[in-house]
């Protein structure tokens, strides 16, 4: 049996207060990114407005507000992304990001003491298109996309699928999920201390 994790779709990384206060390291990153040419940045607005997540919006994400709904993708500081970082001149290309090998979508895997955490690019997903859910004693993340062109000639399919095993004692109720507006999922379980078996002695 699978239990479903929500998805809570969120601001830019950068800007949402989750992300600051959860994610370690956050300022590190978002320091050393701000040292970079803003022209490098206009050049990841370009690339970014053509993935699918930009294409159709969902209504309740919070980053959108302004009457034109490009407005903050075009003047807001989005998570760099892999292609990116050989033109790093800052600490940024020096940091633990996307160094999972040939694996594009992995941003960050942390495992330390109080909880395991996935970072994700999941940039050319919509936010429906991406799927959380505990099973197996594993959490199990998917993003399926399928679109076809209006003269049916082409036909587009990407899909993922990354499991990593949950910690001794995590339940499924200690795993969250949490979509950022440009794109970066970041799955999350806490770990609690394993519950130990207490032998019963009967006192006669």
């Amino acid at each position: 049996m699978a239990d479903k994790v929500p998805t809570t779709i969120r601001d830019f990384f950068f800007e949402d207060p989750h992300f600051k206060d959860t994610w370690d390291h956050f300022d590190k990153v978002k320091d050393a990114m701000f040292k970079e040419s803003r022209d490098l940045w206009k050049e990841m607005d370009k690339d970014f407005r053509q993935t699918r997540c930009m294409q159709e919006l969902p209504k309740e994400t919070p980053a959108v507000k302004a009457d034109n709904p490009l407005e903050k993708y075009e003047k807001g500081w989005m998570f760099p992304r892999r292609w990116m970082m050989p033109s790093m001149q800052s600490d940024l290309n020096a940091m633990d990001l996307f160094s999972h090998g040939h694996d594009h979508d992995v941003i960050r895997v942390q495992d330390d003491k109080d909880k395991l955490e996935v970072s994700l690019d999941t940039a050319h997903y919509k936010p429906e298109e991406l799927h959380v859910q505990v099973k197996n004693n594993a959490v199990v993340i998917e993003g399926n996309h399928e679109e076809k062109s209006e003269d049916g000639k082409r036909h587009v399919s990407r899909r993922f699928t990354r499991s990593y095993t949950l910690p001794e004692g995590t339940r499924p109720e200690d795993v969250t999920s949490n979509l950022s507006s440009d794109g970066v999922l970041v799955v999350k379980a806490i770990k609690r201390e394993p519950v130990e078996n207490v032998e019963i002695k009967q006192i006669k």
